[in-house]
């Protein structure tokens, strides 16, 4: 016994070590996705002429998708392996971004805009099942007393490429022509999404936590109604279900200012590729340095009041945008956009994550899905349209005390 089990440890410790490294990966590949064409679809889209509508909906025809079919990949993949669907559906979606390379070559400003939207509706087809898929791997693969360092450092890894990547970009977006530089910065995106999904595939579910009762889900389910199994309604008892309230409410209120955005900055205060780039540089600078020390924060105070007090934070960002005139201020926003976003993306999933039980947790992860993208598709239609019935001026401080009541709900009720 003495040699078994400093045997087995040794062998977790490997693996753990193993998959955080991948994991690593997967996030500095998906930092150049994010810095790249992430970060500049939707300032492409304003500089065609796209309404607020449109650029809406590039966020929207993802929640639409999602919204269709989230439960039934959910309930479909509580019965396959996580790893392999977190791969192939991985690589189903992000061979997309590929396309976008084309776009500007192919097709006049306008149809450029319907071709924008149709890829993106297609690519979350498999992306809901990636969505999913992952946190459930997340899940399996690290040690739930590991999460959130691995979590913190992600997120790191996160900030310093997609800094890189966006000031890079940046620097292209400036000294090239249009719409050849906005080619190369897809392209840019492409190899990334690519490079990330590669790291995917060698993530191993190795610390489940579920297979005692994963049987007697999947045993359960086999004997209710193909309807109850489906949707899965007792999961919404209890703490999950109020859990699962305040998040809509966090990303009806995110994705009210995700489509006024760029038309601000691009149409209303005129900053150019460089000073967005330089901005957007900021703000994943300051998730940095937050991401630091978010492990210590989120072990002292717990996730719901770190999650709270970010999303707080988060709502000083449209209301300095509304403010300012040029540069300085845009820069001041995303100072407290990557503050309360740093702690926002590095806990949420793991206040998720706190609040599903070991079994049959592809269930509850489905319910949360369904509800942020049913927050991104009512945020990204309800943005636009309070920006037609007022301006845009008022919607971002609209905007912005949606998110500081949001956050302030979630740190007294979450």
């Amino acid at each position: 016994m003495k040699v078994v089990f400093p045997s087995l440890y040794k062998i977790r410790q490997n693996t753990l070590a193993h998959n955080s490294i991948h994991l690593y990966m997967d996030m500095l590949w998906y930092g150049v996705l994010t810095g790249s064409t992430m970060a500049f679809l939707s300032i492409y889209a304003a500089r065609i002429g796209a309404s607020a509508f449109q650029i809406g909906m590039i966020n929207g025809a993802q929640a639409v998708v999602n919204l269709i079919v989230a439960l039934p990949a959910g309930h479909y993949m509580s019965k396959r392996s996580v790893n392999r669907t977190a791969f192939i559906s991985a690589l189903l979606q992000r061979v997309f971004y590929g396309f976008l390379i084309f776009v500007p070559m192919i097709f006049s400003h306008p149809q450029q805009m319907i071709t924008i939207l149709v890829i993106t509706f297609i690519m979350w087809i498999p992306g809901t099942a990636q969505a999913i898929s992952f946190n459930a791997l997340f899940a399996d693969s690290v040690p739930a007393a590991n999460r959130g360092h691995v979590a913190g450092i992600r997120n790191a890894v996160l900030s310093i490429t997609t800094i890189a990547t966006t000031l890079i970009c940046g620097q292209l977006l400036t000294y090239t022509a249009f719409p050849v530089n906005y080619q190369i910065v897809f392209g840019i995106g492409f190899f990334g999404a690519a490079m990330s999904t590669m790291h995917l595939w060698f993530v191993r579910p190795a610390f489940r936590e579920e297979h005692a009762h994963e049987q007697i889900q999947i045993e359960t389910d086999s004997r209710s109604s193909a309807l109850k199994g489906l949707l899965r309604f007792d999961v919404l008892q209890g703490k999950y279900g109020r859990k699962i309230f305040l998040l809509f409410g966090f990303h009806f209120v995110q994705y009210l200012g995700i489509a006024i955005f760029p038309i601000y900055q691009v149409n209303i205060i005129h900053i150019s590729d460089f000073v967005i780039s330089i901005g957007t540089s900021i703000f994943f600078m300051v998730m940095f340095l937050v991401s630091i020390r978010l492990e210590f924060i989120t072990r002292r105070f717990g996730y719901s009041k770190t999650l709270g007090v970010g999303i707080v934070v988060l709502g000083f960002f449209p209301a300095i945008l509304a403010m300012s005139t040029g540069p300085t201020l845009y820069y001041i926003a995303n100072i407290f956009g990557g503050m309360g976003w740093g702690f926002v993306g590095g806990t949420i999933y793991n206040y998720i994550l706190e609040a599903a039980p070991p079994g049959g947790r592809s269930g509850y992860l489905s319910w949360y899905n369904l509800v942020f993208n049913a927050g991104i598709l009512l945020g990204s239609v309800g943005g636009p349209l309070i920006g037609q019935m007022s301006d845009l001026h008022i919607a971002l401080w609209i905007v912005a005390i949606g998110r500081i009541a949001a956050g302030i709900a979630l740190f007294c009720f979450g």
